[in-house]
């Protein structure tokens, strides 16, 4: 008796005990949070003085829910539509919408540096968009400027028709056999192996994934790999918490990818003077191999999807502006009157095409922005000081709408870049950044784009089926670091007069 009373008593105390470790651990927490909430409130905050919402001045949550939707960039542009040309969209962050802004922030000798956002990512080896050193990063990036000098394009010149041609054949074959073509599916799969080939020499995958379909959906890995990173990004924490765990990361399945495609590449040589030899084997310092997975999931994804989303874009807008697809088609008929492209290089010359790259890329760029740190003497932005530690951006898609720069902004006209020879705007696209850390790719995404469009225009017609709504499309575009499209873009696709490429 006396035995089962002292050990009822003794596992009651320890109940107890345990139930007060609790109770005060979470009133702790509730009052840390508390205070933290009141902080950020108060005017001892030095952001204070910044509009915004309540919510966002206290949490990173409804940023985060945005962004968990791909909505962050249409979230973005109505707080600056509410509260003005700056917002504090975060307890310690600020959105600055002007063109001094992106100057200082991006462009200047010094620019800002980049935040601990760009520390999430799973690999341990640096990568090229991961590097926040200035220094650091400067010398990287001129390993990939080889891969992207006159020279290296117009090696890629040849591969990059015969990726066009396979997509062409895909795209009449797949019309034949199943009455339309959805473009939001075929275009990834067609940039993922063009980067498949230009920078690894088809050492990736194969067969393409135009050919299967995509069967082993590298495009949905990719989307997975963006979807997580994004979502983690809002909340840093919780990614190095999760990176900790042995193989819980394993799912983001692009990284084991990348690495393979680096490996049997090494192994297997180059079948041209692909990306990765000018990677390897230029003069001076070469891309160390302890890198080389890290990078090679860098350009595989970022090459992709800017094409692909730029691409689908273009198209969208095409078939919604017939006026514009009859005067590109006109101006690409009257070039190569005799169906020959006798130079790729000589598309850059072309005015409505160029003009309507640009326009597409001002409307297509759906993105929040790059986030930068406030040095520790603090700055001056669009005459506001900024104290030390803030992190602070220009919202790309907000800024690429603004009717204070561009005239009936929402409106695709490409003839704003015809028209008017002294547009400030032209300086003012973001789609490929800014300053010491834009991309490096910009001048192959601009080839990719101008050769896709010319030889898809040439050589076929594009019938959008009759649901075909331009406004419903654009409505379901979404953004989590790269772009995604809820609906689809189905065409009914016939052949034109075949063009010939001469190189």
């Amino acid at each position: 008796m006396v035995a089962t009373f002292v050990g009822v008593s003794a596992a009651a105390i320890w109940t107890g005990e345990i139930f007060q470790t609790i109770y005060y651990s979470v009133l702790a927490l509730a009052v840390g949070a508390g205070l933290l909430i009141l902080y950020r409130l108060s005017p001892f905050h030095p952001l204070y003085n910044f509009p915004g919402p309540i919510l966002l001045r206290v949490s990173e949550i409804p940023m985060l829910y945005y962004a968990l939707k791909g909505t962050r960039h249409v979230a973005v542009k109505r707080l600056h539509d509410q509260y003005g040309r700056v917002v504090r969209t975060g307890p310690n962050t600020l959105s600055f919408l002007s063109l001094p802004a992106i100057t200082r922030i991006y462009g200047s000798s010094n620019a800002l540096d980049k935040t601990t956002a760009y520390d999430v990512h799973s690999m341990n080896e640096e990568g090229l968009f991961f590097i926040k050193d200035k220094a650091t990063h400067a010398r990287r990036r001129r390993i990939w400027n080889r891969a992207f000098s006159e020279e290296a394009l117009s090696q890629y010149h040849g591969p990059l028709v015969t990726e066009i041609q396979n997509l062409i054949r895909t795209l009449l074959q797949r019309t034949r056999d199943h009455g339309d073509v959805d473009l939001v599916r075929i275009f990834p799969q067609y940039t993922y192996d063009t980067t498949n080939t230009l920078f690894f020499s088809g050492n990736v995958w194969h067969p393409s994934l135009l050919d299967t379909d995509d069967r082993e959906q590298i495009v949905d890995e990719a989307s997975t790999f963006f979807k997580t990173s994004e979502c983690l990004g809002h909340i840093e924490p919780l990614f190095h918490i999760v990176n900790l765990i042995p193989n819980l990361t394993n799912f983001l399945r692009l990284e084991v990818i990348s690495r393979e495609a680096a490996s049997r590449r090494l192994k297997n040589g180059p079948s041209f003077k692909d990306g990765m030899s000018y990677w390897l084997e230029g003069d001076g310092v070469n891309m160390p191999l302890e890198d080389l997975g890290i990078e090679a999931e860098s350009v595989l994804i970022g090459a992709s999807d800017t094409v692909a989303a730029a691409s689908t874009f273009l198209m969208c807008f095409l078939m919604a502006h017939e006026k514009w697809l009859v005067l590109l088609r006109d101006e690409l008929d009257e070039a190569f009157e005799d169906a020959v492209i006798h130079r790729l290089n000589s598309l850059d010359k072309l005015v409505v095409l160029n003009a309507v790259i640009q326009e597409t890329l001002r409307l297509g760029t759906p993105m929040p922005g790059f986030p930068r740190v406030v040095p520790d003497e603090g700055i001056v932005l669009d005459g506001k000081y900024v104290p030390s530690g803030s992190v602070v951006n220009v919202p790309i898609w907000a800024h690429h709408v603004d009717e204070e720069i561009f005239t009936d902004a929402t409106t695709f006209d490409p003839g704003r870049w015809i028209e008017d020879g002294k547009f400030v705007a032209k300086t003012a696209i973001l789609s490929f950044g800014a300053g010491p850390f834009n991309c490096v790719g910009s001048k192959l995404a601009y080839l990719q784009l101008r050769t896709l469009t010319a030889m898809l225009l040439l050589n076929l017609e594009f019938i959008p089926t009759a649901d075909f709504d331009a406004v419903k499309f654009r409505d379901g575009v979404r953004n989590t670091r790269a772009t995604s499209f809820i609906e689809p873009l189905k065409v009914r696709v016939v052949p034109r007069k075949p063009v010939a490429v001469a190189i």
